[in-house]
């Protein structure tokens, strides 16, 4: 079963390659559908009684180096690998199939990215974890690069030529520079990772790479820390956490919609899964020190700060998003390294939420610029009256982005400022303040393109704000509400009942609340 759950998006990307585009996108949509209709079985289907893994594949891979294809899910797992389902089929929902947009190379793409962030979630060699966790980085490289938006050209062609159903450019950084800088971020901190993983498997004397395995013997402390780092700022990187961010506003502004929702919306979980999967559990006494100096959740509160104060200062809707999700993953951060089980248990809720919060917003953010040419707040007036549907979707994601009570967001966020005030009620305090930043500019960005009245005469060269005006708009196709109509029922479900996701996490997190200590 969990073979096939990174085979199949794999596979199906191959075989999309190969199809003409007509065929190509139903083709993906059938993969995807399949996906998540098994990634739902094996939620259903787990067993809550204990903690463990469930579903499990061990054969030996490489034995001359110990090295193990060991795939497992347990009950922090279980549920992004349903988000990356999820998200999966309304990515291909989304993707244009316009004959400038190359759909077929575009979707096998991101299949394999999607197949390779599920091996992610399931991996309990490291080695296979590192294979999987480098794996999605190629097919991302591509599409940020070849289909980026920004600059002068978009999907490899002249912005000119791209029609308006591929999503028309905007001004931002070039593709190229955008993927390059990507990839250079996150290589550095794989590369240190590799080291890390070696190391682990020397220094403690563990007869395998296995995840269990390798937490029942610790190097000494000092040695500890070391490894501790190494893997540390690799799993930074990819969230990212303040101040390994560099990478995210210019690969954000130039992903392509349809990928922007995998990569802001399971990406940046395969970073915090990990830290909680394997920083916890297998770094004991440099857990300890840096808890007691408080580094790690300092640079998540940081992370809230600075997000929520560079989303405050942002036009650029787009861009205004991107740092909101850095702000909300700092409390991701905060909630694991609180080291008790209420703490780690909103966190992995909130990675969930955040994964079905941040995707909506992309969406309605790209449509809105589809209908008016811009993506500019202060370009953008009035928008409610003529696009109704849009409005009233775009409130309810706003609302549950700012932490709304009855939305999915505030119980993720509660569970992590309880377990955080038990671990530092002065950090937490401070934390606090994203709180109250985040409707703020939440509220910003629904009021200046909903309902922000007209003022004076337009600057020149504004022509999205000419059309912004204009009385033609198109509201919300039937289509498009379907494809947020799973994200909007899921933000009131986990809202109203989050004993949804927490009976099947309990088991879990009890045991990464650092009992020793």
């Amino acid at each position: 079963m969990l073979t096939t759950l990174w085979v199949l998006p794999v596979a199906g990307g191959l075989l999309i390659a190969l199809l003409p585009r007509h065929f190509a996108k139903w083709t993906a949509v059938v993969v995807t559908l399949v996906e998540l209709g098994l990634a739902g079985f094996v939620a259903y289907s787990f067993d809550t009684s204990t903690g463990g893994y469930r579903w499990v594949e061990h054969v030996q891979w490489i034995p001359q180096i110990k090295v193990d294809y060991f795939l497992g899910i347990d009950g922090i797992s279980v549920w992004l690998v349903v988000l990356n389902a999820l998200i999966g089929l309304i990515a291909v929902l989304a993707t244009p199939a316009s004959p400038e947009f190359r759909t077929s190379r575009f979707l096998a793409l991101l299949l394999v990215m999607q197949g390779a962030m599920t091996g992610v979630f399931m991996s309990v060699d490291l080695v296979l974890f590192y294979f999987f966790w480098e794996a999605m980085l190629i097919p991302a490289y591509f599409l940020l690069w070849m289909w980026g938006e920004g600059g002068t050209f978009v999907a490899g062609r002249p912005a000119a030529n791209v029609s308006r159903g591929a999503f028309p450019p905007q001004e931002g950084p070039r593709p190229l520079f955008a993927s390059l800088k990507f990839v250079l971020f996150t290589l550095a901190g794989s590369l240190l990772m590799l080291v890390g993983i070696i190391g682990e498997f020397v220094f403690t004397g563990a007869s395998s790479f296995n995840l269990p395995d390798l937490a029942k013997h610790q190097a000494d402390p000092v040695i500890q820390f070391g490894l501790f780092f190494l893997f540390a700022v690799a799993f930074f990187v990819k969230i990212p956490v303040f101040p390994f961010h560099g990478w995210l506003r210019d690969a954000y502004l130039a992903a392509p919609t349809p990928m922007l929702l995998l990569f802001a919306g399971v990406m940046g979980k395969t970073g915090a899964y990990s830290m909680l999967r394997i920083l916890v559990p297998l770094f004991h006494d440099p857990t300890w020190w840096w808890n007691w100096n408080g580094v790690v959740p300092v640079l998540g509160v940081l992370g809230i700060i600075w997000g929520a104060l560079m989303a405050l200062a942002q036009a650029d809707m787009k861009a205004l998003v991107a740092y909101s999700s850095l702000s909300h993953m700092g409390f991701i951060v905060l909630g694991i390294f609180s080291f008790n089980a209420q703490g780690q248990e909103g966190a992995v809720i909130q990675m969930v939420n955040h994964g079905l919060i941040v995707p909506a917003l992309f969406l309605l953010v790209a449509w809105i610029q589809e209908r008016t040419g811009t993506r500019d707040r202060g370009a953008l007036f009035g928008l409610a009256p003529r696009l109704p549907v849009l409005a009233g979707v775009f409130l309810v994601v706003t609302l549950a982005a700012l932490g709304l009570p009855g939305l999915n967001s505030f119980v993720g966020e509660f569970m992590i400022l309880l377990g955080s005030w038990a671990f530092s009620p002065g950090l937490t305090a401070v934390a606090s303040i994203g709180l109250v930043l985040a409707p703020i500019y939440m509220l910003r960005l629904f009021q200046g393109a909903m309902y922000a009245p007209a003022t004076g005469e337009l600057p020149h060269g504004h022509a999205g704000h000419q059309e912004a005006a204009a009385p033609a708009l198109v509201d919300l196709r039937g289509s498009q509400l379907l494809l947020l109509s799973p994200l909007l029922a899921l933000m009131f479900v986990i809202g109203l009942y989050p004993d949804l996701l927490t009976r099947v996490l309990t088991a879990a997190t009890l045991g990464l609340a650092l009992p020793w200590r």
